[in-house]
């Protein structure tokens, strides 16, 4: 098993109140997702001018918009005068964005154009100085990202994760189909529950049989984590998909097996026979997060509704698993008598790495907490 890591025992980092209480909540919406990647949407919903999405990174709302040039800008989605939210949901704007509180008026490239009574009420103001604030915006695999800074590269983000998931190459593929989950659980269980190992054995015994979990390999690529496990030898003839339309341009070991990808913090990732499928754990609220799943299948899967279908049902079979396992957990968490005991050396090991990562992430990569506490 590739790993880069160090071989002492693994351990539980975080407190349990990191995973109940308002003020972990806060603290993690202002110092991390208010400074990561989000992804926003699909390429194809933002192709011609004017198009745009909103987003909430944090507690950063953020609008994406297509310029007139064709370029792809991410802004913060609230007006330079007194901070009234500028657009919402989706759609198109092509004549620019304007504030609907006071009327001021900024171009799909963010400069703000027009102040209606500038003259008399504001001539001393340079409309030069307030335009909209820039974030920055990425594309991979087909899909839209945005980050709340500006200046920031999201190749950089992903690292060595595209050129470490085999042949899969989602950007040559159609999302064909997207489904959202409310889950009531903290969004970290279920990023944990990604990387464990050990749960493959028992809470997926029938969804997920036919894999050789002994097989299962991991490697931790700085932040992110990339994976990947082969059917049995028994089953070469099973799909995860069950749709019976592979995609055309994988090689014969990612038609054998499935990768599980985690790019932090909670962007999550599965590649199988045939599919893409990237789901994203948003965090509501302390016990409450919204799964958005969005999957991406060949052109013969993007014609057929019934293999979409077939791919879906499979890949929400062992989500709705994963998200049972964590709510039982969530719903113990609380107890005052609530302690996490040993990990598993190496099935568990990649907990205890993201907790490393979102505690530095957070600041806090001295706090050495106790799972108890």
């Amino acid at each position: 098993m590739p790993m880069d890591t160090a071989t002492a025992p693994p351990r539980y980092l975080l407190p349990s109140s990191a995973y109940w209480s308002d003020e972990w909540f806060d603290e993690e919406q202002r110092r991390l997702f208010a400074h990561t990647w989000h992804v926003v949407a699909d390429a194809a919903e933002l192709s011609e001018p004017g198009d745009y999405v909103t987003f909430d990174a944090g507690h950063d709302p953020l609008v994406v918009v297509v310029g007139l040039d064709g370029v792809l800008r991410c802004f913060h989605n609230f007006c330079r005068h007194r901070g009234m939210t500028l657009l919402k949901g989706a759609g198109n704007t092509r004549p620019g964005i304007s504030c609907p509180y006071h009327f001021w008026n900024f171009a799909l490239e963010g400069d703000l154009r027009r102040v209606p009574q500038q003259e008399d009420q504001f001539c001393s103001m340079d409309r030069g100085d307030w335009g909209l604030l820039p974030g920055s915006v990425g594309i991979w695999g087909g899909l839209v990202f945005a980050h709340p800074d500006p200046g920031m590269g999201v190749d950089d983000w992903l690292g060595d994760l595209p050129a470490s998931i085999g042949s899969h190459r989602p950007e040559l593929l159609t999302e064909v189909a997207r489904h959202t989950i409310t889950a009531e659980l903290n969004w970290k269980l279920f990023i944990e529950n990604h990387v464990d190992v050990l749960h493959l054995w028992y809470l997926h015994s029938r969804t997920l049989g036919d894999l050789d979990h002994p097989r299962f390999e991991w490697q931790q690529l700085g932040r992110n984590w990339v994976s990947y496990e082969p059917f049995r030898s028994d089953r070469q003839d099973a799909t995860l998909g069950r749709s019976g339309l592979p995609i055309e341009h994988l090689e014969d070991r990612d038609r054998r097996g499935i990768g599980a990808h985690a790019a932090f913090p909670n962007v999550l990732m599965v590649g199988a026979a045939e599919f893409f499928l990237v789901y994203v754990a948003r965090p509501i609220s302390p016990t409450r997060t919204q799964i958005e799943l969005r999957l991406r299948g060949d052109r013969a899967m993007a014609e057929s509704a019934e293999g979409t279908a077939a791919a879906m049902a499979a890949a929400q079979s062992f989500i709705l698993e994963d998200i049972a396992g964590c709510e039982g957990v969530q719903a113990a968490i609380r107890s005052t008598r609530f302690q996490v005991g040993p990990l598993a050396v190496d099935h568990e090991r990649p907990i205890m790495l993201f907790q490393e990562h979102l505690l530095e992430a957070m600041g806090r990569s001295g706090d050495h907490a106790v799972a108890s506490s």
